[in-house]
């Protein structure tokens, strides 16, 4: 079988055919009348007329039967076939054999038939190259087997999936299935900054860049402009709306990307019930309008959005659930329900805010909906009026659908006096190493203090809809954001400032050999995955010219972890960090069946899945200091 790069000099080589011919493989303009899709939906009414149409594309598939071609042209989703015939074509048609293949794009001119077979087909009288391909398209048939290759090249995914193909289609129609609705409620849709001097309106960790002119750091925006629209709200426009994206620098899982699509209203002279009520109408007008259904399948869970919307509270759902009160319990409870839950957390900066949370995460994931959490503690919920029956709790309200939050909104704070007190609070968090707590802006409580109205706001974002595509976060965006290929090769002079460190789960007992055997895997993984030129800089040689590999330039150091939970967070923090991270899970020691440890793997959640080590690589300095507080193996 030919290689990439044979198959690419063939083509190369028909490439110098055309143009020694007098033909330009990339000409600027086309002769089309009729797109794929105009002929396909018009045909018979075309082809009674007896004239001529000229139409392009992509060609798909190509057979040749001696002197007839016959090619299948795509474009938007739609083909036509098309036939090509050595004695109406003379000369261009030894020419076009000698220079076509698929993945050309392909314009044609002649008159509409159907053949005996009943094919619905172009009888070409003219032809013309519009693109000349280099590199040949992935079989049809097969496609692209790898995910990251997949959303690597999602240009071919798209083109040769026709699943990933009506995503895309979908996509839109939800986005604008979601303008249309607002503007029908007399929204107006605005605009507000990506950059900003505070990044405000969620709790969450911002990405930073430099404004060369201004000469000063500022933040990328972690929400749809909810401060902004609130000083629109003072300003006195009472219903805006922007979609919008948003950037949060986190850990990725199927719920979580870091540049997403997002869409926040606000309504003045209403609250969270309002809010509700809109909020249940336009759910389920987008989902009819884009998937043509109420009714879906995500997860293991089968949703139907046009059954009663039920209210879950919060203080309610996580006692019956775990049998803790959050609004009277205290940090060192909460935090050994959640080792007792083997449910993972991030130390760094945690407080109670982020305990009630993590707990109130584990218990929502049991909940099919749809319905709306209610009676969020004020803790969480930094931007929310209080709930005037219980000062406690805000009225603040979450679409819940199939496990997860999908959706936030609440009764706004306009009160500036409670809304300062509340941002030097979330300050103090911030002191303390949250960083995902708010920023302190007192320019919003400066407009806030001229009067804004009762206003209820809130704001959804592209997992929604990938929730209802049943699918993942990422899986539903058109181009994740991918590392580069070149990543991993780092240069010998920045060697030094990476390493490499093994933990083991202490808690397991391992047996000594055991323990080989995972320092064992993970570095194996670790040199497969990262490759050579990252272990090995350079050769020695010996007096007989024998080649020798120096050493690997970075020692891998091993640790201990006291259980599987610390492996858990240090791998969540890791994530975070974006760290390169190798797993050895139990079945790994038990088995080399590939099925086996990926049904394993399907069956549990990720808190119970059993790490017996881990390898971490990365910036020495970030490595180390996530590392610091495990000690050596001995």
């Amino acid at each position: 079988m030919a290689s990439l790069e044979e198959l690419r000099n063939e083509r190369l080589k028909k490439l110098e055919i055309l143009r020694s011919g007098g033909y330009n493989p990339y000409p600027s303009q086309t002769e089309i009348s009729h797109s794929i899709e105009e002929v396909v939906s018009n045909f018979d009414k075309l082809s009674e007329t007896d004239k001529e149409i000229t139409t392009g594309g992509r060609i798909m598939a190509l057979r040749q039967q001696g002197g007839l071609i016959f090619v299948d042209l795509s474009d938007n989703g739609q083909r036509l076939q098309a036939l090509l015939k050595e004695d109406e074509l003379g000369q261009s048609f030894d020419l076009l054999t000698k220079t076509i293949d698929i993945g050309d794009f392909l314009q044609v001119a002649g008159k509409l038939i159907v053949t005996k077979r009943g094919e619905k087909t172009v009888q070409v009288e003219g032809w013309k190259i519009l693109a000349k391909s280099l590199r040949p398209l992935p079989d049809q048939w097969s496609g692209l087997q790898d995910v990251e290759e997949r959303f690597r090249k999602r240009y071919l995914d798209i083109l040769l999936n026709d699943d990933v193909r009506e995503m895309v289609v979908k996509r839109g129609k939800f986005w604008q299935s979601v303008r249309n609705f607002l503007l029908s409620k007399n929204f107006l849709e605005v605009e507000t900054p990506v950059l900003e001097n505070t990044a405000g309106g969620a709790d969450a960790r911002p990405f930073v860049t430099h404004h060369n002119a201004l000469d000063l750091d500022v933040y990328l925006r972690i929400s749809t402009g909810e401060l902004w629209q609130k000083k629109l709200m003072v300003a006195g426009f009472p219903r805006t709306f922007e979609i919008g994206r948003q950037f949060r620098n986190e850990g990725m899982d199927p719920e979580h990307v870091q540049d997403y699509t997002q869409m926040e209203f606000y309504l003045a002279y209403a609250d969270y019930e309002k809010g509700m009520q809109l909020v249940e109408e336009l759910y389920k007008q987008v989902a009819q309008e884009t998937f043509g259904t109420l009714k879906f399948k995500i997860g293991e869970f089968d949703v139907d959005l046009g059954q009663k919307w039920e209210r879950y509270d919060f203080q309610e759902t996580v006692k019956k659930v775990t049998g803790v009160d959050v609004m009277t319990a205290k940090l060192e409870e909460i935090e050994a329900k959640l080792s007792e839950l083997g449910i993972a957390y991030d130390k760094k900066g945690f407080n109670i805010t982020r305990a009630i949370d993590n707990l109130w995460k584990y218990c929502r994931k049991q909940i099919a909906g749809p319905g709306f959490l209610v009676g969020v503690p004020i803790e969480i919920s930094p931007l929310a009026k209080r709930d005037e029956n219980d000062p406690r709790k805000t009225q603040r309200f979450q679409p819940i659908i199939a496990g997860s939050e999908l959706g936030n909104g609440y009764s706004e704070l306009n009160d500036p006096i409670d809304q300062l007190e509340r941002f030097n609070q979330q300050a103090k968090l911030r002191e303390a190493g949250d960083e995902e707590a708010q920023m302190k802006d007192e320019e919003f409580v400066e407009a806030l203090e001229y009067g804004m109205p009762p206003t209820c706001g809130f704001g959804m974002s592209e997992r929604v809809f990938a929730f209802l595509s049943n699918k993942s976060t990422r899986e539903a965006q058109i181009f994740p954001l991918m590392r580069p290929k070149d990543i991993k090769e780092i240069r010998a002079k920045d060697l030094a400032n990476y390493t490499a460190v093994i933990v083991l789960n202490k808690d397991d007992k391992l047996e000594k050999w055991q323990e080989m055997n995972a320092i064992a895997h993970l570095s194996a993984s670790f040199a497969s995955r990262l490759g050579r030129p990252l272990l090995y800089q350079d050769k020695i040689k010996t007096k007989d010219d024998k080649e020798i590999y120096l050493n690997i330039q970075n020692a891998i150091l091993v640790k201990e972890a006291r259980n599987n939970n610390d492996l858990i967070n240090l791998l969540t923090e890791a994530e975070a960090k974006g760290l390169e991270s190798f797993e050895f899970l139990r079945p790994m020691i038990e088995t080399s069946d590939d099925k086996k440890i990926i049904a394993y793997a399907k069956d549990r959640d990720w808190a119970n899945i059993d790490f017996l080590g881990i390898l971490i690589f990365g910036k020495r300095s970030v490595v180390e200091k996530i590392t610091e507080d495990f000690p050596f193996a001995t």
